[in-house]
């Protein structure tokens, strides 16, 4: 008889898995050209996807519902989203930074976030009523207890998520998007095309929640068992605590300007706002969080080591405004076209909003990811100042401007941009003793490949001036995407961007150990007993 294969107990799983199911050797041998579960090349391949799909999602569904149930929709899932983060970021952080992290920590998190998700989905349901009678739309009263039961999901998951990321991971978390994201986006398109209205943008929530759940629930390697354990939640809070209202303020704040946005602009005009704003800042939180989740573990590994954590501080400067600027300054460049071509006339007075923008997005990567260094510097309540500095200032500008149009609900925006973000940059050279020279010179291979980008596509855009938006656009696209990749690899001197090269964490004296090829042994042992049990 013939002998079974058997991979090698330290294989990679996708591997040992194409050998016990007995691939033909050109299959395997293809499987191993993918990046192992580490490599960074999965957030790579995850910011590219999310912030197409992010954009895909918005215009695609937007385009066939139009702006009115778009409109409806959009008040639903700010108030789903606002209520979300509190499960969904409360320990994550936490759970990177903690030294010597164990299995009742782990415990207590999964089962503190997801009681958390049940008790904002009760709010959410209580709130329905009210935001009808806010809004003068009835559709609410159904829409937001629909998305209810998806908050304790999303709690699990995102819990989840911090254990893959201290994990590195990254090709578990890549698969949220890379997987997931495709199945959501055809359930929210069929249920558009079916005439379901803002439902269809329900469906695409709905749809990517569940399975991400699914996900991590299958292949998370968490322990399922609830347990509260007070002492272990104590650990978690000082960096739990801060964070936790640093990301509701920081994810929250977009809510929050769009619920009082929708008291001064018609569902039209809120739509086109709306769409205006998520088709930036969708992808560029992807771009953000992709940044963070490569910073985030090694930033704290290093902790202890301010030389160190300095220099890898600047690798992030570097790769920040090559993740961030391409995106930013791409959409500002080709609104118009990219309106016109994908939403269709209804649609017209988007383009300058996504414009405004998107050039004051572009000033955010200018100083690398100080969110996951202020979490290593143990200063995680300094990242919940800016957090509130970020929501103060746009709501401030939004009563001083009274915008009437998506330009001017735009302008009031980005004012954060302008503001917080110089003041930002100063606190963390300060920190890392470093001046603002030094930090150009990181973020440097952005800026020239941003520079060489914006004049391509002019250039583009002028010569076609008579074309359509569509080839237009196309066109615009892909010159700058070319010019924008050849300098910045040029600048890097042609090599790959210092924050992108595989490593091992080596831990600080007193630092949490490294998580970059195995998990915790608290963890381990946590896994082995879930298996027992």
């Amino acid at each position: 008889m013939a002998r079974r294969p058997v991979a090698r107990p330290g294989a990679d799983p996708l591997m040992r898995g194409a050998t016990l199911i007995r691939l033909p050797p050109a299959a395997r041998a293809a499987l191993r050209r993918v990046p192992g579960a580490h490599s960074t090349s999965w957030v790579l391949a995850e910011t590219a996807a999310s912030a197409g799909f992010s954009l895909l999602s918005l215009l695609l569904i937007g385009r066939v519902i139009g702006p009115h149930e778009a409109g409806i929709a959009a008040v639903a899932i700010a108030a789903f989203l606002l209520l979300d983060v509190l499960g969904a970021a409360m320990f994550p952080d936490a759970l990177v930074q903690r030294p010597g992290l164990g299995p009742r920590h782990v415990r207590s998190a999964l089962t503190a976030s997801v009681l958390v998700g049940l008790a904002c989905a009760v709010v959410l349901v209580a709130a329905a009523p009210l935001a009808a009678a806010g809004t003068g739309q009835e559709a609410l009263l159904w829409l937001m207890p629909a998305l209810a039961p998806l908050l304790p999901l999303s709690a699990f998951s995102g819990t989840a998520s911090g254990t893959a990321m201290r994990e590195q991971r990254f090709r578990l978390l890549a698969l949220r998007v890379l997987l997931i994201q495709p199945l959501a986006l055809v359930a929210g398109l069929a249920a558009a095309a079916a005439g379901l209205g803002a439902w269809a943008i329900v469906a695409n929530q709905a749809v990517g929640t569940l399975l991400v759940f699914v996900l991590f629930l299958l292949f998370g390697r968490v322990p399922l068992r609830p347990a509260l354990d007070r002492a272990a939640l104590r650990e978690l809070w000082p960096v739990a605590g801060p964070q936790i209202a640093a990301v509701v303020l920081m994810v929250g704040r977009y809510r929050i300007f769009l619920l009082l946005l929708g008291l001064l602009l018609a569902e039209a005009a809120l739509a086109q706002a709306h769409f205006a704003f998520r088709m930036l800042e969708a992808a560029l939180t992807v771009v953000r969080s992709a940044l963070s989740r490569i910073a985030m573990p090694r930033f704290c590994a290093l902790q202890h080591d301010r030389a160190a954590l300095a220099h890898s501080f600047g690798e992030a400067t570097e790769l920040a405004p090559l993740l961030g600027l391409p995106i930013a300054l791409g959409v500002a460049l080709v609104a118009d076209d990219l309106v016109a071509a994908l939403l269709g006339p209804a649609w017209v007075g988007m383009g300058d909003a996504a414009r405004i923008v998107g050039l004051a997005a572009a000033v955010g990567f200018l100083h690398g990811d100080q969110f996951s260094l202020f979490v290593a510097l143990g200063r995680a309540r300094w990242n919940m100042v800016a957090a509130v500095a970020n929501l103060a200032v746009p709501l401030f500008a939004l009563l001083v401007i009274r915008p009437e149009t998506p330009a001017g609900a735009a302008l009031a925006w980005s004012t954060q941009s302008l503001v917080v973000t110089p003041v930002l940059a100063v606190v963390v050279l300060r920190q890392i003793g470093r001046s603002p020279l030094w930090l150009l010179k990181r973020a440097a291979p952005g800026l020239l490949a941003g520079g060489a980008m914006v004049p391509t596509v002019l250039l583009v855009q002028a010569a076609m001036a008579d074309a359509a938006p569509l080839p237009r656009l196309l066109a615009g696209i892909t010159a700058g995407g070319a010019v924008f990749l050849t300098v910045a690899w040029l600048a890097l001197g042609r090599r790959r961007p210092a924050m992108l090269v595989a490593r091992p964490v080596e831990p600080a004296q007193g630092g949490p150990p490294s998580e970059v090829r195995r998990p915790t042994p608290g963890l381990a042992e946590a896994h082995a007993a879930e298996r027992l049990s």
